[in-house]
């Protein structure tokens, strides 16, 4: 009798371990294709200059890409923005249109002088590419 009682433990022990291993294939499964449906999907990635063409502000800091450009502008101090961004020039807008053949948005912040306005202006940008 003791016996019997033994093997139906086993028994019930087999069965939930099975049971357990078909729940985790199936969420494998489910997994694999959700997995599989982001991959399929491409990844956009912002170019990035050539190094002999990175933008050097004139505190010596180099920008690489748009995004980097978006992200330091409100950081900047006004002295090094007003260097490359007044009355007669816009550095950035320049670098924008040369390195990066971006027109439409060179056009953009040709006439803009503020750190504000150029950042959000950038960040558009950026969120319009990469969707």
């Amino acid at each position: 009798m003791a016996k019997k009682k033994a093997t139906k433990k086993k028994v019930t022990k087999k069965k939930a371990e099975k049971s357990e291993k078909s729940k985790s294939e199936v969420l494998t499964k489910k997994t694999a294709k959700s997995i599989g449906k982001k991959t399929v999907s491409k990844t956009k990635k912002l170019q990035d200059a050539p190094i002999e063409q990175y933008f050097i502000l004139c505190n010596g800091q180099p920008i690489k890409n748009v995004k980097e450009l978006a992200d330091i502008i409100e950081d900047l101090r006004d002295e090094v923005f007003n260097h490359h961004v007044n009355m007669d020039k816009n550095d950035f807008a320049k670098w924008i249109s040369d390195v990066f053949n971006e027109i439409d948005l060179a056009e953009q912040l040709a006439d803009v002088k503020d750190k504000k306005n150029m950042q959000l202006i950038l960040y558009k940008h950026i969120v319009h590419k990469l969707t």
